[in-house]
């Protein structure tokens, strides 16, 4: 079953920004940076990402073997979110 994170703004949901099946390097690292698996459950959940760590993914996204169209989505997250002045990126797991 793939899982898809939704980018969660202003009580709405956007695009799928990553999926979790499909990017696994980029879930483990967020899972070793932040303990990603354990705040999704079964898997459903609403997760906070730090924009420092969605900065630091991007930093190694080679090694994490990002797709060109995955790399644009989480530069746009982090757009979003210095706009509005947030640490953190909401996404919304299923």
């Amino acid at each position: 079953m793939s899982i898809n994170a939704y980018h969660l703004t202003d009580g709405k949901m956007r695009d799928v920004t990553f999926n979790l099946s499909r990017d696994i390097n980029l879930s483990d690292f967020l899972d070793s940076e932040m303990q990603f698996y354990g705040d999704i459950h079964e898997g459903f959940g609403i997760i906070n990402i730090p924009v420092k760590t969605l900065k630091k993914a991007l930093r190694q996204s080679k090694k994490l073997n990002l797709d060109e169209e995955t790399i644009l989505r989480l530069l746009s997250d982090i757009s979003a979110a210095k706009s509005s002045k947030d640490e953190v990126v909401t996404y919304y797991c299923f």
